[in-house]
């Protein structure tokens, strides 16, 4: 760990590139969306395949950019002014990258935490931020940022001094996560599971397996914390060479297990007692207010690395206590009309569709038990026979309404009794006008499906009609 102050030179200089205007000091905060930035920020402008972020450099400095990144002849230094800056690459993707690993060398980390997995990243990252939560030099991006730009941004925003940096890490194609274990390397990393995700460019349960498996290609590896409940999965840490520790976690089986759980409804709110023993033979009861009990598997991944780092494991039980859902991960509200609304919509795949339903039938409701499933993509050939397994999970549902049609196949091989429950929509936005008028005291709608879906504006209409 070192106490380093960069400033825009000392970014450019450490790839040899060109840089123009006011030599600042590395804003806090580094956008790729123009529509992100924030007075003092930096603008990555990024060729995409839509659109092109170099067409947005002036927005962003109008919103307050300081310093712009952008490819070379794009952006003229003679339109900067006073209290801006400009740094030239040759490609911003690439450059990104190698400008965050300049940064993430010089100022050294004591520990570099890399997540992946085909469930959890997002949720397992925030449960380790919370274990160190009131240590100052404990450092992870606040959204989901899982590629090779987004764990970029993520180290560029890092502050000097930070002792633990968290990162994750996604794929849906071979050698995405070996390119960033390349640049970032990890002294710690954890894999989550690996399930039916991003089959298209995955190909099979094994390509996902030996995606996730990159993660530990680095010699720097101290410790690989595994689900060790996943027989394919344990098969291949086996296999695989290196002086690194590995550690299963699991239901199970694993050298740290999760011995029981409990969740339920405390007040409108979820409440998750985890009880886990270490490695070291300790029983904790960890306490916690996510959704599920799915869920303590990923406490038990953040509390397992977080041990193994040399940390007080009374810190982390006590901290966790506090620990809510993430956004569209499983947050929980009620309507003025008295209704229970489970916001489980940020993303989906066929394991963690399962897993929420499974919770939702667990609970005790007075009313209605209604779901939103919008369809599962990226599931390659499998598509409709995964579907149609999720599908065979909600007879417990009194309605269930379905946005896709990747659920058509399996909707039509369900009996007639079961159809009979189901509506295939077509449009969300005037049917979430209609299910907020629909539903009342006693009822539960849980809201689940892939981001493409924009699931998350029948929660945002379904919260104005709370505020009502």
């Amino acid at each position: 760990m070192k106490w380093l102050l960069w400033k825009v030179s000392d970014l450019a200089e450490s790839i040899g590139v060109s840089w123009w205007g006011d030599d600042l000091n590395l804003p806090d905060l580094f956008c790729v969306d123009s529509r992100e930035v924030c007075p003092g920020s930096a603008f990555v402008a990024i060729r995409g395949n839509n659109q092109d972020g170099h067409d947005y450099i002036q927005d962003a400095f109008k919103r307050g950019a300081v310093l712009v990144i952008a490819e070379k002849d794009r952006f003229s230094k003679n339109n900067l002014k006073e209290g801006q800056a400009l740094i030239e690459v040759e490609n911003t993707t690439t450059d990104l990258a190698r400008m965050a690993q300049a940064y993430l060398s010089a100022c050294s980390p004591d520990e570099v935490v890399a997540i992946t997995g085909s469930v959890g990243k997002t949720t397992t990252r925030e449960l380790l931020k919370k274990c160190f939560e009131g240590a100052p030099l404990v450092y992870g991006a606040e959204k989901s940022f899982n590629t090779l730009i987004g764990c970029s941004l993520t180290i560029l925003g890092m502050p000097a001094g930070t002792s633990v940096l968290i990162l994750e890490m996604g794929t849906n194609k071979p050698g995405e996560i070996e390119e960033m274990v390349r640049y970032f390397p990890p002294t710690r990393a954890i894999i989550t599971e690996a399930t039916s995700a991003h089959l298209e460019g995955l190909g099979s349960i094994d390509g996902v397996i030996s995606a996730k498996m990159e993660i530990a290609k680095t010699p720097a590896l101290k410790t690989l914390i595994y689900n060790a409940d996943n027989d394919k999965l344990a098969h291949a840490v086996s296999l695989f060479s290196g002086k690194y520790r590995k550690i299963g976690v699991g239901l199970q089986r694993g050298e740290v297990r999760v011995l029981e759980t409990t969740f339920d409804l405390v007040e409108n709110l979820p409440r998750l007692k985890t009880t886990i023993s270490t490695i070291d033979g300790h029983v904790s009861d960890i306490y916690s207010g996510l959704w599920g009990s799915h869920n303590s598997l990923l406490i038990a991944f953040a509390f397992a690395v977080y041990l193994e780092m040399g940390y007080p494991r009374e810190e982390a039980i006590k901290n966790l206590e506090t620990m809510s859902s993430l956004p569209g991960r499983g947050c929980v509200f009620a309507t003025h009309r008295g209704a229970l609304i489970i916001d489980d919509a940020y993303n989906a795949n066929p394991l963690s569709m399962k897993a929420s339903l499974s919770t939702f039938a667990s609970l005790a409701v007075v009313g209605r038990k209604i779901a939103v499933l919008g369809s599962m993509k990226e599931l390659g050939l499998d598509e409709d026979q995964l579907h149609e397994e999720v599908l065979r999970e909600t007879s417990f549902l009194d309605a269930l309404f379905l946005i896709g049609e990747e659920w058509r196949w399996g909707w039509e091989k369900l009996p007639e009794i079961l159809r009979n429950k189901i509506v295939l929509l077509s449009a969300i936005q005037p049917f979430a006008k209609e299910l907020a008028q629909m539903i009342g005291k006693g009822d539960a709608v849980l809201l689940k499906g892939s981001h493409i879906h924009n699931l998350e504006k029948v929660v945002l209409i379904l919260m104005e009609e709370t505020e009502s």
